[in-house]
């Protein structure tokens, strides 16, 4: 299958591997994948229990997030960014 990107979204791949968020065109675009799956897997979702769970859940780490934020216990965004980063990869490796 062949995709013609618009200008726009040539612009926007090309800038984030210049700037280092990704390593090729073809990682962005992986990820671009991947979420656009955790979307279609989220809408399917919305009524699952389990999901349901993570959602409480992973509410509750933001309130503590929050709650770490306003004491001054802050990360730094390069070290956030690398651990989305692994998660990302390691998703990656599940799905392939």
């Amino acid at each position: 299958m062949q995709i013609t990107l618009s200008q726009e979204q040539s612009q926007v791949l090309e800038a984030l591997v210049k700037h280092g968020q990704y390593p090729s065109l073809e990682e962005a675009i992986n990820t671009a994948l991947l979420l656009l799956i955790d979307d279609l897997t989220l809408s399917e979702s919305n009524n699952n229990p389990n999901y349901l769970a993570w959602v409480q859940e992973t509410r509750k780490k933001i309130d503590i997030a929050q709650e770490q934020a306003q004491r001054g216990e802050l990360l730094e965004a390069g070290d956030v960014l690398a651990q989305l980063r692994d998660k990302v990869k390691k998703a990656r490796e599940v799905i392939v």
